[in-house]
């Protein structure tokens, strides 16, 4: 998949139909199979990946240009949103949802370990390390910006089964990226554990990673 040279709007239906699919077919085969006791919660409101999907080969920057590898992933629940800064409307409304589930986190939900969030551009003509820096930080300050060339954020962006392309704006002077607006939670292990699909809620969104948190916890 080689988004980035078409100039088509990703199939965001045809995506998010994917993403449920995988995740209930998975879902239904674990609740089948595993005693009453180990069965994750029925009111997760995200696409759950029981068995995990592991993120490997990443090699990118973060906004501080140092090396962003899955190591980063390791030992820490990671949420991920691929967006660009000069989105217009979906980047800095989903930045303002996590912001808002970063305040609403329980104590026991913010350490040990704490989360994180990284913000991957796929628009690296445009979005150096500096401008991620001063894009995310904006937000909150513990938020990390994440870029690389085409071919670096293909690794990422094939594994975790998002989309994104590039058209021509309506002047015809610029263009602008169209993108997959899901969240991705990473577990601490560097797995790919659920998907969180649009429009959010904030207060599902924090009850929903608490429980996953604690369920994966071992």
């Amino acid at each position: 998949m080689n988004m980035q040279t078409t100039k088509t709007k990703p199939n965001y239906l045809a995506l998010a139909i994917s993403f449920v699919v995988i995740g209930l077919i998975g879902f239904i085969l674990a609740q089948r199979f595993l005693p009453a006791g180990d069965r994750l919660p029925e009111s997760l409101k995200a696409t759950v990946f029981p068995e995990g999907k592991p993120i490997v080969g990443i090699s990118l920057k973060d906004h501080n240009d140092q090396n962003f590898t899955e190591q980063r992933f390791k030992g820490k629940w990671s949420f991920l949103f691929f967006g660009f800064a000069n989105c217009p409307d979906v980047c800095p409304t989903t930045m303002l949802v996590m912001k808002s589930v970063w305040a609403k986190l329980p104590e026991s939900a913010r350490t040990a370990p704490e989360p994180q969030l990284f913000f991957i551009s796929v628009d690296p003509q445009r979005d150096t390390t500096a401008v991620l820096k001063e894009y995310t930080t904006f937000y909150h300050p513990d938020f990390v910006g994440v870029t690389g060339n085409h071919n670096q954020l293909d690794v990422l962006v094939n594994q975790i089964g998002a989309l994104y392309g590039y058209e021509d704006d309506e002047t015809g002077k610029g263009y602008t990226v169209n993108h997959s607006a899901q969240i991705i939670l990473i577990d601490p292990s560097g797995q790919m554990r659920a998907v969180f699909s649009p429009p959010f809620d904030i207060n599902d969104m924090v009850t929903t990673f608490v429980n996953i948190r604690e369920y994966f916890k071992g």
